[in-house]
């Protein structure tokens, strides 16, 4: 690799640890109190999903896969709560902004026995965040 290349990865890997590191700052749960707070249920919201984001699984068994997703595709998160992910990817190819960052939270569908996956876009460009949405729904085997 390039020296432009490694120095390029290093900026990225920084400002990807200052954003969560600053999020982290700002966060309520910490994860003393995720490890301590096994009788919490995932919340009750709707919003809109697809059969992709659904599943029957407990809500652990989903932030497993989840989590495994992430990881496979190098994308950095942190556990807000429980069932909140806060998760942060550079992104090439993008004039404005070259971070993306989002929420995935584990919650139980009202009137259904089953439980989604919520996208929630926080900041970046909204084309690429769909992108990464669409490939990380594709991915997980819920």
């Amino acid at each position: 690799t390039s020296l432009i290349q490694r120095r390029r990865a290093t900026s990225d890997r920084n400002l990807r640890h200052k954003v969560l590191e600053t999020s982290t700052d700002n966060c309520s749960y910490r994860s003393t109190q995720l490890q301590n707070d096994s009788e919490s249920k995932p919340r009750s919201l709707r919003f809109t999903w697809s059969m992709k984001t659904t599943s029957s699984k407990e809500p652990n068994e989903m932030m497993k896969e989840i989590t495994r997703v992430l990881e496979l595709n190098n994308i950095d998160y942190e556990h807000r709560e429980r069932y909140l992910l806060l998760c942060v990817r550079p992104v090439d190819n993008v004039t404005s902004d070259n971070l993306i960052q989002w929420e995935m939270e584990v919650c139980k569908l009202p009137r259904l026995s089953l439980n989604g996956v919520r996208f929630k876009r926080i900041s970046g460009n909204s084309l690429a965040f769909k992108d990464i949405a669409v490939n990380i729904a594709n991915e997980l085997r819920l």
